[in-house]
């Protein structure tokens, strides 16, 4: 997509627009932090320490509201004769890894009682941004099915204890349609504000309708098969086997890694897994000429004559890439970072 078409990008460090960006390119997946990486020609920073500065970068300046495609702070950066070289994550770094310090949380000192976002709203609001916003809490609300700190033990950074506990959280009140949580982050005109989504509806209305003759540049997929069994251990040690189907394509299964409190628990839990998993039985990759903003999660409609491709699927991450002359934009739906646990 050339430049005159749709883009305008701006990269700025620090609330100054940078003189020249050589390229740059965007990364977002469900389950990891948003990243930004981008070379530039700014003769102002030469001999400075970037080193946890804010830069954000909108891909088209002026439209969507002001909203940057990307707000972070600087991890890594190098200079060199002609360029810097940046590296950037997105806000939940202040919150996570060897980047926060951690919360020790004893029998003396707890949360027992306290939601999962009860407890990122007081450790942010409390002990992150004292003399600044880094990070947001404006669409932080409460889960319909909370998650509660009671029992936890630790002493981690706070987004790495409730990511742990999230991880492994369904909303399993239909068993014929399963949905996962996880956290994400909304790029707003002022600040970068934490969120917890839920999966959609793959049934439901799609977000954006793609075409060959509308949007779609390149159409990638190859089919896996989904499991047909599942693993999962209860408190006394034993476990529970759940199946689904009779296995057509093979016996494929896989193993949860938390233990419940009793055998019928983890048999529910067991067969849960497996009907959320036989939603992605097809890793798909799109070039497109549309959509650039789109989130995480949303539901795309791929509207064409392979029927075996034809249908609705969900955005499960997105990369951006920009040479100084064009935009390029993927997106993959229904592929995630698979563990070595999950299949056998």
């Amino acid at each position: 997509m050339s430049l005159n078409i749709f883009c305008k990008p701006r990269l700025l460090i620090n609330d100054k627009e940078v003189a020249f960006c050589k390229s740059a390119s965007f990364q977002a997946s469900e389950g990891t932090l948003q990243s930004f990486s981008a070379s530039i020609t700014e003769p102002d920073l030469d001999n400075s320490n970037l080193f946890n500065q804010k830069v954000e970068f909108y891909l088209n300046y002026g439209s969507e509201d002001g909203v940057p495609l990307f707000r972070g702070y600087i991890k890594s950066f190098n200079s060199r004769d002609d360029s810097i070289n940046i590296s950037a994550i997105d806000p939940r770094t202040v919150i996570t890894g060897n980047n926060a310090l951690p919360i020790v949380i004893d029998n003396q000192d707890n949360y027992d009682g306290v939601t999962i976002v009860q407890f990122l709203l007081d450790i942010i609001e409390n002990e992150v941004n004292m003399n600044k916003t880094l990070i947001s809490t404006d669409t932080l609300n409460e889960m319909d099915k909370p998650i509660y700190m009671t029992g936890v033990r630790d002493a981690q950074a706070p987004y790495d204890i409730v990511n742990g506990l999230m991880k492994n959280k369904r909303d399993k009140d239909n068993m014929l349609s399963v949905h996962e949580y996880y956290f994400d982050i909304i790029h707003g005109a002022q600040n970068s504000s934490l969120v917890i989504r839920k999966t959609k509806e793959l049934t439901g209305t799609p977000d954006f309708i793609y075409k060959y003759n509308d949007g779609i540049i390149t159409l990638n997929y190859t089919e896996r098969a989904p499991p047909s069994f599942a693993i999962a251990q209860a408190v006394d040690g034993t476990n529970v086997r759940a199946h689904y189907g009779n296995a057509p394509r093979g016996n494929i299964g896989i193993k949860l890694d938390e233990v419940y409190s009793s055998r019928a628990e983890a048999g529910e839990a067991a067969m849960a897994e497996i009907l959320l998993k036989q939603k992605d039985d097809k890793d798909i990759s799109m070039n497109v000429s549309k959509g650039h903003y789109i989130n995480l999660g949303h539901i795309i409609r791929i509207d064409v004559q392979d029927s075996n491709i034809a249908g609705q699927y969900r955005v499960t991450s997105k990369n951006i890439s920009f040479n100084g002359s064009s935009v390029t934009c993927s997106f993959n739906m229904n592929k995630k970072p698979v563990k070595f646990s999950d299949y056998n």
